[in-house]
Formats: structure tokens, C-alpha cells, sequence
């Protein structure tokens, strides 16, 4: 057994029943290795133990032996998927499935319904990129496979969006897409317009974040501390506040466009860390995008002139 068999062992899990971190294992490699030589070379000169011909009993490891902490998560499920084919201790999208849930207008799974040319947001995790050069137009692009919990698209990335977004376009990197959807092909492709990280999908498309707060349990201390958490994430997105009554009701207050935010994760954490979890809410852009005009296509004021 080979440095490249037991790396691939470590790292595909197999070696997990020893109860060590695989970040532990991997780097004991050389180690065990040089002591299996040394066990053959002794055996080869006929150099046994005393104790050889009885059964040997399993060495236990060394004492010596520096346990690492283990791998992040990524790392382990970005191995896994390249030995395997598939992921086993979980899924790299599923910290972001809340994100894909509530910002994505359709999954993979629908793409092939949707009417050819229609617009949508999809989210997802670049499982392959497989990059060339158009024979038409000389110029470089890239053909990313977007994978979601149900499946996977490609996404042609060219001309001027190959230029602006390439940086993103990196394995294990989860990203939000607006583009056109086209159906003609056995499997839908999309053409991308825009481009992100999925992390800034809330900063892009939330058109308000609401506040629930109870006003049971509501002090002018607990305000004190809301102004000074939106304080910390201005921006440019209206906030509301939502308060409940014990009888039900619910009043909104709009505040002044001074404490507009930013919406994103940590402003999430940040709020629902010290109200309890659902006190923030944001209200998601749903409408279909806008699909932008082709350079070779004419404006519309210019073709009726001409016509």
C-alpha cells in the first residue's frame, strides 16, 4: 500500500473507525509508512521479535503522535466529492440552502419547464468549469456546471461576462446567477447577465427588512440596542419595524431613511442572536428580472425610426 492509496483512504473516510481527525491521519502518512518499511526490512533479514511466532498483537499509536484539529468542513466534502463521486458527511450547499430557499426564483429541477428565453435567479455550488476558446469569436469562455440540492444546469459564461465575473467562476464556489434560460438544447442552458457571490444575495434583493418584535417583552433599553445594531450595517434598504401585541395586532413603523440597512447574513445574526430567532425578516425582490438589451439588438425608439 502506497502514500497515494492511504492519502485517498484518509480522505475519503475510510480511516475514520481509528477515531482519529483525518487531518491527524494524513499527517501521520510518512510516518506510518517509514514504520512499515521498517517492519518488512526487519522481516526480510529474518530479524523477527522475540515474540514472532506468536500472533502479534496490534501496536497501539504512538504517544508521540500530534493531533490535529480537524479539516474544515469544505475541505472535507470537496475530498470526499473528488474520490467518491459524492458527498458522505454532508453537502457544502447546506449552510446556504436557507439563502437558495428564499432568494432563488426556480431550482435546476424546473429550469427545463420554464418557457425558452425566460428570465430567473438560480443558486447553486460550481461543481466543474471547463474553459475554451470560441472558434466563432477567438475570445475565451467558460462552461460552469451549477449544482443545487436537486440537480444541475450549465451556465455559458462569454464576451464581456467572462471578463467581468471569470474571478468567481472557481470550483466549490457557491454563487447566485440572473440570467436567460434557454430551452432548446436536450438540457437547459443558462446565459448569465449578473453574477455573485450567494452570500450577497441578500444585500442585492431585498426590498425591505422588517423588525417582529413583542411588545410584552419590549424595553426602552431592547430599542436603545436595535438602534445601535442597525447602526452598525447602514445601507440603502428601507427597515420597519413590526410590533405585536398580545392581543394580535400588529402595527408597522417605517423609520426614517437614516436607519436604512444593508441586509445580509451577519445583520441576520446579529438581530435574532439577541430577540430570539424569526425577529428578522426580509421581504425578497420576487419579481421576474429584467432581461438586458443585447448590444446587437436595437433600442426600441431606433427601430421604429427606421421602420
Amino acid at each position: 500500500m502506497n502514500r497515494k492509496v492511504l492519502e485517498a483512504l484518509v480522505k475519503s473516510g475510510a480511516c475514520d473507525c481509528f477515531g482519529e481527525t483525518r487531518a491527524t491521519l494524513f499527517g501521520q502518512i510518512d510516518r506510518t509508512l517509514a514504520r512499515a518499511a521498517s517492519i518488512a526490512a526487519d522481516r526480510q533479514r529474518g530479524q523477527g521479535s522475540l515474540f514472532g511466532m506468536l500472533q502479534e498483537k496490534e501496536s497501539p499509536m504512538p504517544e508521540s503522535m500530534i493531533r490535529l484539529p480537524e479539516w474544515p468542513q469544505h475541505e472535507l466534502l470537496a475530498y470526499e466529492k473528488e474520490l467518491l463521486g459524492f458527498y458522505v458527511t454532508g453537502h457544502p450547499l447546506t449552510p446556504y440552502a436557507p439563502l437558495i430557499e428564499k432568494f432563488c426564483l426556480h431550482k435546476t429541477s424546473a429550469l427545463a419547464q420554464l418557457p425558452n428565453r425566460s428570465m430567473t435567479r438560480l443558486g447553486g455550488l460550481i461543481a466543474a468549469v471547463q474553459n475554451g476558446v470560441s472558434k466563432k469569436t477567438n475570445k475565451p469562455y467558460s462552461m460552469v456546471t451549477l449544482e443545487d440540492l436537486e440537480g444541475s444546469a450549465q451556465v455559458l459564461v462569454m464576451n464581456e461576462n467572462y471578463e467581468r465575473y471569470r474571478d468567481l467562476l472557481v470550483p466549490n464556489k457557491a454563487i447566485l446567477v440572473v440570467g436567460e434560460v434557454n430551452t432548446g438544447d436536450d438540457k437547459p442552458k443558462i446565459f448569465p447577465q449578473e453574477i455573485m457571490p450567494l452570500e450577497d444575495a441578500p444585500k442585492k434583493h431585498t426590498k425591505q427588512v422588517h423588525l417582529r418584535l413583542h411588545t410584552a417583552h419590549l424595553t426602552p433599553d431592547q430599542l436603545d440596542l436595535i438602534h445601535e445594531i442597525v447602526a452598525g450595517f447602514p445601507g440603502k434598504c428601507p427597515l420597519l419595524l413590526c410590533f405585536k401585541r398580545p392581543t394580535g395586532e400588529i402595527i408597522f413603523i417605517e423609520t426614517h431613511e437614516r436607519f436604512s440597512v444593508l441586509p445580509s447574513i451577519e445583520l441576520q445574526r446579529a438581530v435574532d442572536g439577541m430577540f430570539g430567532e424569526e425577529t428578522y425578516y426580509a421581504k425578497v425582490d420576487t419579481a421576474q428580472p429584467e432581461r438586458a438589451p443585447r448590444r446587437w439588438e436595437r433600442k426600441p425608439e431606433l427601430a421604429a425610426v427606421e421602420g
